[in-house]
């Protein structure tokens, strides 16, 4: 079975053959040659007389034979769903996502080809798909352990980011003593006898039987169908070493992977804190000196695991190589022989306790889990998860999340509707995360509701989040698109989510369209009260990921009111005050915030001409008296979302532009699809 893209007018065109791997075929949604979208034709055997397209074993789509090329395609309006026929847009290869299953059939109804097709989003690389599979995976592995019953050595943690990775000496150990005992199998396998009936000259008959002796006589030509006692090393339990030697292998992979990743994040914050370091004169340089001594030293343990991969992976490629082990892998079940044979049960025992290094999952959320990676909503489901993994810093227990999402999905098949207050022990707030949450009162359902409550006030800050699967940079009406996008899911929430006093604070859209990002979306039609930081829309793909950071900093400072707390762990911190000037009913300071738990810094200054003219101010009682104190202007070392400044260390505010000195003016153009353009006027 062959999978091409087509395209069906008058007659059908065939095109290139989908990208295949080896086991699988991958594209995109809104594929197109000659400027025109195509779809997916299946060019199977002569005999297929019914051809379906299926996900989650579920038939979804029935095709139609092309009579003159022999290739089935899909027709419009023939989408099933809820085992109904369905009117709908949907047609497969265009505007369908996710993993499917096309299955041929011939007339008796018996199933003659497969193959599997991955339609990623338009706007996503088929490696950003697989990798946005590896890091589902493996975050849910990760939040399995519940750290609370661990006791987690040193060299397993990075200070910057404060989680687990993953236990690579005593990985080694293992594999090292797998490999030693494979070896030794390798020199004494075991064997197998097997019963063969073959034709075979009358010489090499061990036993005469009545049938023997009869066709014998028969034939008379020297040659007799008897059965042949044959050795073979083909037996399951080396099938079985092949899965676990595969194992290892995938182990490595998915680790090597997820480190690289975590490497190359921390080598940009070094190069941008190195940059901060020279453009700052005070004492200032000294924290961010500490802070990249810490990177440093993450850097350097993930550069020495590397190291330490690359040669366990170079050790399991010789395990895979030997002939022995040149057979189709078969799942690890206990055996006579794993049991009671010496060595095949020191290999039995080895991959046990590998097993044992990872939480143990259930067999329905290890399905579930299938389930996603093969999901049209896996973008979604990715993004949730690295909202709790950068939650997990502040003090979310991300354990408890996958409790409650095994629970929820054992009740209703699904995780959607999911929603939870999780109580953060140390720190001055709890964090309340909806997702795919149907409010009563307006119907809505936003992809993500994020909520801060301030233990002190008891109170709430609520903001929602989007995604949005679309390249506004590459569509012809990029910018209307993207502004009917903000209004409906931005400004419809703000203003409609809630009803009574409960309000959204603010609303942003994620996409993976790396040439578009505003932090601060003023256009009219959508932020009508002109109000900062309250609409938003920034990217996020595997291999753009800093953004997702600066949104959840931006929440708890800009728009939840929680500067006090720090960015990374979440701990209170007693900032130091500087600078404050009072003039008649105004006051304006500088706070410096050093966290003492994780070293980072960050300062809340203020916009002088804003403060001298009046805008943006707030009530503030200082020495007992009233005062309005002028709007504090965010900045940090690294991943700021208020504008930098050129080559300072410094931010524009992101109600006039201006900055600390404000007498510079500065020419700002106005754009909805990225930030706006600065330039010093002279």
């Amino acid at each position: 079975m062959k999978l091409y893209h087509i395209q069906k007018h008058n007659r059908l065109f065939a095109y290139d053959e989908l990208q295949f791997d080896g086991k699988e075929y991958f594209t995109y949604e809104y594929s197109r040659q000659r400027k025109k979208m195509t779809q997916i034709g299946i060019l199977t055997k002569e005999e297929a007389n019914r051809v379906i397209v299926k996900q989650f074993n579920q038939e979804v789509v029935r095709l139609t034979l092309d009579e003159d090329s022999r290739i089935w395609y899909h027709r419009p309006k023939e989408w099933i769903e809820d085992n109904y026929n369905q009117k709908t847009d949907g047609i497969f290869g265009i505007n369908t996502g996710g993993s499917f299953e096309v299955v041929a059939y011939n007339d008796k109804n018996e199933e003659i080809e497969t193959a599997i097709v991955n339609i990623t989003p338009g706007t996503m690389s088929l490696e950003e798909y697989k990798q946005i599979q590896l890091e589902v995976r493996k975050l849910f592995e990760l939040f399995s352990y519940d750290l609370s019953e661990r006791n987690i050595q040193e060299e397993n943690i990075l200070k910057r980011v404060q989680f687990p990775l993953y236990p690579q000496r005593e990985f080694i150990e293992l594999l090292n003593h797998f490999s030693e005992y494979t070896l030794k199998i390798m020199e004494s396998p075991e064997q197998q006898l097997t019963v063969n009936r073959q034709k075979i000259h009358v010489h090499q008959v061990k036993k005469w039987k009545p049938s023997i002796i009869i066709e014998n006589s028969i034939k008379q030509n020297g040659r007799v169908t008897a059965d042949v006692i044959e050795k073979t090393y083909d037996i399951k339990e080396h099938q079985m070493i092949r899965f676990m030697a595969e194992e290892f292998q995938r182990r490595i992979e998915v680790e090597v992977a997820m480190e690289k990743k975590q490497l190359t994040l921390l080598m940009d914050e070094i190069r941008e804190l190195q940059d901060v370091e020279r453009k700052e004169q005070s004492n200032l340089v000294f924290k961010f000196r500490s802070l990249i001594n810490i990177l440093l030293s993450d850097c350097a343990k993930l550069q020495q695991r590397s190291l330490i991969w690359n040669d366990a992976a170079n050790k399991v490629n010789e395990i895979l190589d030997v002939p022995l082990l040149q057979c189709e892998p078969m799942t690890i079940e206990e055996t006579h022989t794993f049991r009671m044979h010496p060595i095949y049960s020191e290999v039995y025992e080895i991959y046990l306790a590998y097993e044992e290094l990872s939480p143990v999952l259930t067999e329905t959320f290890r399905a579930f889990i299938q389930s996603l990676l093969k999901s049209p909503t896996l973008y979604e489901v990715w993004v949730l998860l690295k909202i709790i993994h950068y939650f997990s810093e502040w003090g979310l227990d991300a354990h408890e999340f996958v409790v409650d999402i095994q629970k929820k999905y054992k009740d209703s098949k699904s995780i959607s509707g999911y929603k939870k207050q999780f109580r953060l022990e140390n720190r001055p707030f709890d964090i309340g995360i909806y997702y795919d949450f149907t409010f009563d009162g307006s119907g809505y359902r936003p992809d993500f509701v994020i909520g801060f409550f301030e233990k002190e006030n008891k109170q709430w800050s609520l903001h929602t989040l989007d995604a949005k699967y679309k390249c506004y940079s590459e569509m012809t009406k990029g910018e209307q698109t993207l502004l009917n996008d903000l209004k409906h899911s931005c400004t419809r929430y703000l203003n409609d989510l809630f009803d009574g006093d409960l309000k959204v604070k603010s609303a942003t859209l994620i996409h993976t369209d790396i040439k578009s990002l505003n932090w601060n979306v003023k256009e009219k039609q959508v932020n009508t009260e002109d109000n900062q930081h309250t609409i938003a829309h920034f990217h996020f793909t595997p291999f753009e990921s800093k953004n997702l950071q600066i949104y959840l900093k931006r929440l708890l400072h800009e728009n939840s009111g929680l500067d006090h707390c720090c960015p990374k762990c979440g701990q209170f911190v007693e900032g130091t005050i500087q600078n404050t000037k009072e003039f008649q009913n105004k006051i304006s300071r500088k706070i410096l915030y050093n966290c003492s738990v994780c070293e980072e810094v960050w300062v809340a200054n203020f916009c002088s001409s804003c403060s001298y003219h009046g805008r943006n101010m707030k009530l503030f009682y200082y020495n007992g008296y009233p005062k309005y104190l002028a709007r504090q202007l965010y900045k940090y070392p690294t991943h700021n979302y208020n504008i930098q400044v050129g080559e300072s260390w410094d931010v524009h505010c992101p109600n006039c532009y201006k900055t600390f000195d404000h007498k510079i003016n500065y020419i700002v153009k106005h754009t909805i699809r990225n930030e706006p353009m600065i330039i010093r006027s002279f």
